[in-house]
């Protein structure tokens, strides 16, 4: 048995599938005796995950993607969020969808 091969139709996102990664980041937080700097470096993995059918009408093509970010200091993690990117193709929408594991979630669009 051969398997259909579906193509996906990423719109403007399809530039985004990869992995990125940056090293000049400063975090900056306010201390009670001033200001904090910790220089970071971080990495986005984003994987084409195919497209799904919602409410049996509306066609999203998806990427998912996970952000990690370290403290150059130690290489402990202190930010890591995980979310998709879609794409309504017939409605030329975008929408971002996100968690990070403080109790934070969002979900946003735009045409």
């Amino acid at each position: 048995m051969e398997a259909t091969v579906v193509e996906v139709n990423y719109g403007p996102l399809k530039e985004l599938i990869g992995v990125w990664k940056g090293d000049k980041g400063m975090d900056i937080a306010p201390e009670s005796d001033g200001v904090e700097e910790n220089p970071y470096y971080e990495t986005i993995t984003i994987t084409a995950d195919g497209d799904l059918t919602n409410a049996e009408s509306q066609v999203l093509s998806v990427l998912h993607y996970r952000r990690i970010v370290r403290r150059k200091s130690n290489d402990g993690i202190f930010h890591d969020q995980t979310g998709y990117w879609m794409w309504d193709e017939k409605n030329n929408v975008i929408m971002h969808s996100l968690n990070i594991p403080r109790a934070v979630s969002l979900l946003a669009g735009t045409t």
